[in-house]
Formats: C-alpha cells, structure tokens, sequence
C-alpha cells in the first residue's frame, strides 16, 4: 500500500493485529465496542457501518476530549487508512451537520486529538497515554500533508485544521511559516464557524498578525445520536 505521494504506508490490517488491545483500554469499556471492532468498521462496505463506527472512534477512544491507552494505537491505524478508497464515504458524522467524506472526519478527529495532547502542560489523560499521543504528531502532521491541497474543499479544510494542531509541538514549529498561508486561506475564509475561530486562535499564537479574520464565539458541542446499548457514563474513568 502507498500514500499519496508515494511513499510506503503502513498496512492497517497488520497493524491492527499487531497491537495487543487486550493490554489499552478506553472509555466505558462495560458498553462501548472493542477498539479494534471500532477501527474495523471504519473500512466496512455498508456506510451506515462506517458512520457508526466515526461516531464510536470519538465516543470511546477520545470521549469528551480525554486521551486513554487505546488513543495513540488508534490514531495509528486511521492514519493509516486516510488514503483507502472507503475513506470517501460520504455522511454526516460526528456533530456536524454537513455531509462530507469520512476521509474529512477523520482528519478532524486526528486535528482535535492533537490539539487535547498540546493545549496544556499536563494534558487530558494519564502521563504516559498523552505522551504516547504526542510522540505522533509528526506521524499525523505527515498524514494531513497531502490533502492540503486536495480539490475537495471539505478534506482541505480538515487536512489544514489536522496539521495546523500539530504546531505545538516544538519539533513540527518549523512548518509555522508554511501553514499561516494556509490557515489564512482555508480556515478564515470556511464555513464553519468552528474553523474559523482556530483560524485566529492559530494565527494569534503563532505571533502572527491575524487581520480582519471574524471573531465567532466558540461553537458548542453538538448533540451525540447514538449512545450504545445499557448507557455510559459522561464522566471519564480517570
């Protein structure tokens, strides 16, 4: 198998048999679908399979913006199948309300989780989990690189937000200079409020003078559709 620009990638399918999910855990682990069940669906051939399995991956492995064991092996595996042709399914997933294809959920969700690893000192989780999490940023600033300019704009966008987040990280601030353009170009000018305000939070950050850029308030979580079967708690276990 082989990324967008041609290099190797790693083969999810190994890579999910390889991992010792018995040994990670995430949230509500009495209720949620194993991990692996969870990364599987991802690339089910029915799309309501798949949507339900985006939702579970942002339920369990990052729920409510928290990082557990099983978090750094999944962002793994999705970073590994960003390129198969499945990834375009097309739905609504997460709280959004546009349909886009999966492919832009998940570069939102691998955005959002290194975001939750970098916004402060100690992070949303247990030390060695965040810091599992940390050490593959550079795999999804890497991950996020080829669609930023990928002609479809809702994959862009993400794919911007996906490896603006990444910034924060001392090792990856070298490529500051070439995501402003971007960030100013793609998140300040979406329609998504949402990308709009990490527009300006980036820019601002990152020492730049943001511009006229709007100044939305801080969009708020969206309503959740599918809580599993016998409930779960909305309190981390931790």
């Amino acid at each position: 198998m082989t990324t967008n620009d041609g290099s190797e990638a790693i083969d999810p399918w190994a890579l999910l048999l390889e991992t010792d999910w018995s040994s990670v855990d995430h949230c509500c682990p009495n209720t949620a679908p194993a991990t692996p069940v969870i990364l599987a669906g991802l690339l089910d051939d029915d799309k309501d399979a798949q949507r339900t399995a985006v939702h579970d991956l942002g339920q369990a492995v990052t729920h409510q913006n928290s990082i557990y064991a099983a978090t750094a092996p999944a962002a793994r595996f999705v970073i590994a199948i960003l390129g198969h042709p499945r990834t375009m399914t097309s739905g609504v997933y997460f709280h959004e309300e546009r349909c886009r294809p999966m492919r832009a959920a998940l570069l939102e969700w691998l955005g959002d989780l290194a975001d939750d690893a970098t916004y402060d000192e100690d992070g949303p989780g247990e030390p060695g989990d965040v810091a599992a999490v940390r050490a593959i940023l550079p795999l999804i600033y890497e991950a996020a690189r080829p669609y930023l300019i990928d002609a479809n704009l809702l994959i862009r966008e993400a794919a911007v937000h996906a490896a603006a987040m990444t910034l924060a990280a001392p090792e990856l601030a070298a490529y500051i200079p070439k995501l402003v353009p971007l960030v100013r170009s793609t998140l300040s000018t979406s329609d998504y409020r949402g990308y709009r305000y990490l527009a300006k939070r980036c820019l601002v950050t990152w020492g730049v003078e943001p511009g006229p850029l709007p100044d939305p308030r801080i969009p708020g979580p969206g309503p959740m559709d599918r809580p599993w079967a016998g409930g779960y708690s909305d309190d981390p276990p931790f």
